[in-house]
């Protein structure tokens, strides 16, 4: 019984493993349409989370470290979380007491050198835009 039990949480785990994408690297932005606050990013994952460097010209980098199965982590003025769905990670922020909701998509591109950020913003109510990054070597 004891073999059949590590054989299954084995192949669990590599079930899960090959859901999350590989988003590691420094990203450089490459076509939008529209505007962001930052225009470089730097996405380390771990066996147990993920860290996001948000940078930009104008702005001053901002650090996101939080786990991925949708616990929520404190920002400066809101709540972030996190988690993977398929071939994309989701984060979702919340900011004004829930008034200001974005949930964006990070989704690889097949070649492994580009990934797409879609930024729905769910309240209130708005646009989702699409945004194309390209890995830095």
């Amino acid at each position: 019984m004891r073999p059949l039990f590590l054989v299954t949480v084995f192949t669990a785990a590599i079930l899960f493993a090959a859901d999350q994408p590989v988003l590691n690297g420094t990203w450089q932005i490459s076509s939008h349409e529209g505007k962001l606050k930052f225009d470089t990013l730097l996405i380390q994952q771990t066996p147990d989370g993920i860290k996001v460097t948000e940078s930009g010209t104008k702005e001053k980098p901002l650090d996101i470290s939080c786990g991925v199965e949708a616990q929520k982590c404190k920002l400066k003025d809101g709540q972030i979380s996190f988690w993977y769905n398929g071939p994309a990670l989701v984060m979702m922020e919340m900011h004004h007491n829930n008034d200001v909701v974005t949930k964006t998509r990070v989704v690889p591109g097949a070649d492994g050198k580009t990934i797409s950020l879609e930024v729905s913003h769910l309240a209130p109510p708005g646009s989702t835009s699409t945004y194309t990054f390209t890995k830095q070597q």
